[in-house]
């Protein structure tokens, strides 16, 4: 493979460890700002919805429970394989850097932790708000730049197992860029004022989360939801 190949399937090189590595916390937390916070209001039903880097299904199965059709993407076949075993959905092999559905199909494009693994971040962006239909809602979560350092760091003394791409983004450009493509930003807010894998910090993060707009600036993750105009 080329090297770019290489990094980009770092995650399918792990499938069989990935629910294992991931934190439940912060993929809990993640799932109630996207789903039931941003979108508390929405109609599900008859809605087509990409899951745009399903990693395992876990984010594709929360939204199945809404009862809405849901297409799972990712750029691993391991992983897609597991989503499939997990959720029996529809789910596809693609790059959300040249995603393979035309523009204007989605209601809603639900994407966490993902664009940070491709060379082209808010390229990834731009792929999503042309799939998106008018009135459309991407709903997304990546971590915030200002937090690379520890991740580079941890990295270093091989601390984690993960050998890919880590572009993170600053709110600053994610907003900017949602905005730039035409797009309606709703909210955007922060989760993680500090590790949430410390697991007596977790009761003290979850109330800190209620200030995640003020605190965005140094919060560990951005969560962000925008309408296409």
């Amino acid at each position: 493979m080329e090297p770019r190949d290489v990094k980009a399937l770092a995650h399918d090189r792990l499938a069989v460890q990935f629910d294992d590595l991931m934190n439940d916390y912060d993929l809990k937390r993640r799932l109630e700002t996207l789903l039931d916070n941003f979108m508390r209001d929405a109609t599900w039903s008859g809605k087509i919805v990409l899951d745009a880097g399903c990693g395992t299904g876990r984010g594709t199965q929360a939204i199945l429970k809404r009862d809405a059709t849901i297409i799972a993407m990712d750029i691993g076949l391991n992983l897609v394989r597991r989503t499939v075993d997990r959720c029996n959905c529809s789910a596809v092999v693609g790059d959300v850097l040249a995603c393979p559905f035309p523009d204007n199909y989605f209601d809603v494009v639900f994407s966490s932790e993902v664009i940070e693994h491709t060379p082209d971040p808010l390229a990834a962006i731009a792929q999503f708000h042309r799939m998106l239909k008018p009135g459309g809602h991407l709903i997304l979560s990546t971590p915030n730049r200002a937090w690379h350092w520890l991740v580079s760091l941890a990295s270093t003394l091989k601390l984690r197992p993960y050998e890919g791409f880590e572009n993170f983004v600053s709110p600053h450009e994610l907003r900017q860029t949602a905005e730039r493509l035409g797009m309606t930003v709703v909210t955007h807010t922060g989760v993680h004022v500090a590790p949430f894998q410390v697991r007596v910090l977790q009761p003290i993060l979850r109330r800190m989360d209620r200030w995640g707009e003020r605190l965005l600036p140094v919060m560990i993750n951005q969560c962000i939801h925008a309408i296409k105009d």
